[in-house]
């Protein structure tokens, strides 16, 4: 069974396109380095968001942890883009009090 409410999970554009994806990001640059090694770029940010929240929705493997700012979901599962291999993902969700899970970040797994 995924984590809570993931059913209800929501991804910013901006949270992959600009930092993700982001080449020139100071903290994101090298994970946009790995997503971009199995196809996932600025062109095709929605493929990723879909993949994420695919990943967020299915994967039963996920750890629950409390926060200051709500309970943190860390989910891992497998993601790839047409053409690529496929890669282990580890994403990171936040459910803050009355709100629905929002992807934080994500990275290699």
């Amino acid at each position: 069974m995924p984590f809570p409410l993931a059913e209800h999970a929501s991804v910013a554009e901006e949270k992959i396109r600009d930092y993700l994806l982001n080449l020139a990001h100071p903290v994101g640059g090298s994970k946009a380095a790995w997503f971009a090694s199995i196809g996932y770029t600025t062109e095709n940010w929605q493929d990723l968001a879909e993949a994420l929240l695919e990943v967020a929705r299915t994967s039963e493997e996920y750890v629950a942890e409390p926060s200051p700012f709500g309970v943190k979901y860390k989910v891992s599962g497998t993601i790839g883009s047409a053409g690529h291999r496929p890669a282990l993902v580890e994403s990171v969700w936040i459910a803050e009090e009355g709100k629905y899970p929002r992807l934080v970040t994500a990275y290699p797994g």
